[in-house]
């Protein structure tokens, strides 16, 4: 009889060993999921701006008529690529997409909504599919970018089931108006207020922008509920 009870006390402290083991697990990949967001996240717009303010005057780029892919190259047929703006685009867009992919894989290591992961994933794979395929290339370019907008304004409507608090609403809202914005940006709406009243490339950037604060956001909170 005694040497059940032991058994059993054994086989009880085993398991909470092993449930401890893997709470630390998880604290570390949430930690260094958050690390990798913020990192992508500040580490593109501090590179959107510097790219903007290096490109060629000669070239006329705005915020207005330009788009943030135009850095890599404008559009066909009267396509044209500046360097090293080019060069500075594809790599932040590819070690940021890298640094996504990273996180989600960290992230469903965790009992984390899955839904939430699939958004960020594709919001990653649009990242590389930038860096792979820049504005100049016409084909395939519009795919990784609509995956790019998309996944990422849905991952951050999605992402308040994995964030508590104020800050839940305010990525809903950060997803939101990115998620409007794509759809105001759609060439159907060429012609439509806000396009004509801050371009295609002010309404890029009300997608681009607000994915990108929420990225740091959400890096900040999972790095502290790590912590």
């Amino acid at each position: 009889m005694q040497i059940g009870v032991l058994g059993r006390s054994a086989a009880t402290a085993e398991s909470a060993v092993h449930r401890a083991g893997r709470a630390r697990r998880e604290v570390r990949s949430e930690t260094m999921a958050g690390v990798l967001l913020s990192l992508a996240g500040i580490g593109m717009v501090l590179s959107i701006i510097t790219n903007e303010a290096l490109y060629p005057a000669a070239r006329h780029y705005s915020t207005f008529g330009s788009t943030i892919s135009d850095l890599s190259g404008t559009e066909p047929p009267n396509s044209y690529m500046v360097q090293p703006n080019r060069l500075i685009f594809i790599v932040t867009m590819a070690v940021a997409g890298a640094l996504v992919l990273a996180a989600a894989y960290l992230l469903w290591q965790i009992e984390i909504r899955r839904r939430f992961l699939v958004a960020l994933t594709v919001f990653g794979v649009g990242l590389v599919g930038i860096a792979i395929f820049p504005g100049n290339v016409a084909t395939y370019h519009p795919i990784f970018a609509m995956l790019c907008f998309v996944g990422g304004s849905i991952a951050a409507i999605l992402s308040r089931a994995v964030i508590s608090g104020p800050g839940r609403y305010v990525a809903v809202c950060l997803g939101a108006v990115a998620l409007v914005a794509t759809v105001l940006g759609l060439d159907a709406f060429a012609t439509w207020w806000p396009q004509t009243t801050i371009g295609i490339g002010g309404i890029e950037r009300w997608i681009a922008y607000p994915v990108l604060l929420w990225l740091v956001m959400l890096g900040g909170i999972l790095m502290s509920s790590g912590a």
